[in-house]
């Protein structure tokens, strides 16, 4: 056959080489697949973590936000686990556990959360609670400026269609001002106890963490198998090489 020819079949020679050798292709990134999955299980940390995602609503307090004074405030009780403390988006804060034993984790999550979660509604019930005080104190001096008020309109009407005194009506128009503030300020806060988002816990969970089993073995499959069929390339090669030494 011409070298000619010889160059045409080259394809298909490689092509019939890979299917003879098959086994080869098949075994070998197997066989690694599975020895990776095997290493990535057994020497991997099979822990379990614990998560707690509470929303905070309109939460200021930072000893309650700050994932750094978080840390100093709640302390694991348990010195078998770790607990750490994130913001993974506004309004939420995150509480998670992690440890070896699913019990150990179990427990101080539901021990973190509680503490946490009376913490919250302690400080809601505090704002709340101010607001409305606020709310009832300028409701009281509403009414008091309002009472005060209607002297003032009498004096109008006895001045029979007179013109009344400036410091009368200067009078009356500081005190409808007052009255207007006092009204505005009333409005609002009752606008802001009807809409006074309570904190709440949003999820909790408790998993075993990935190993990456699969990944690490799909992988390996993958770069396996372009190695393997290099070396059957190279095998061949080198087969037909070593052949065309000794003919020659």
């Amino acid at each position: 056959m011409s070298v000619q020819k010889e160059k045409e079949y080259v394809l298909y020679k490689n092509l019939k080489f890979i299917w003879d050798k098959k086994a080869f292709l098949i075994i070998i990134p197997l066989l690694i697949c599975l020895l990776t999955g095997a290493v990535s299980y057994f020497i991997s940390d099979h822990q379990y973590v614990g998560k707690a995602v509470f929303y905070t609503a309109k939460l200021k307090e930072e000893t309650l936000t700050e994932p750094d004074l978080m840390d100093t405030k709640y302390r694991a009780e348990n010195k078998n686990v770790e607990v750490n403390f994130s913001v993974p988006q506004n309004k939420r804060v995150q509480i998670k556990v992690t440890g070896d034993k699913k019990a150990d984790v179990e427990k101080e999550l539901q021990s973190l959360s509680e503490k946490y979660n009376a913490d919250l509604m302690a400080n809601y019930k505090l704002r709340y609670d101010l607001t409305e005080t606020d709310m009832k104190a300028y409701k009281k001096q509403l009414k008091k400026v309002e009472k005060s008020l209607q002297p003032y309109y009498k004096k109008v009407e006895a001045a029979q269609g007179g013109l009344p005194e400036t410091d009368l009506l200067l009078g009356i128009a500081t005190k409808e001002e007052l009255i207007h503030e006092y009204l505005t300020s009333v409005n609002r806060m009752n606008t802001e106890l009807k809409l006074f988002d309570e904190p709440k816990l949003n999820s909790t969970s408790i998993e075993k963490s990935d190993n990456y089993f699969i990944q690490n073995a799909f992988i390996a499959l993958v770069i396996s198998f372009f190695f393997t069929l290099f070396g059957l390339m190279l095998w061949r090669y080198t087969r037909e090489a070593r052949g065309e030494l000794n003919n020659g």
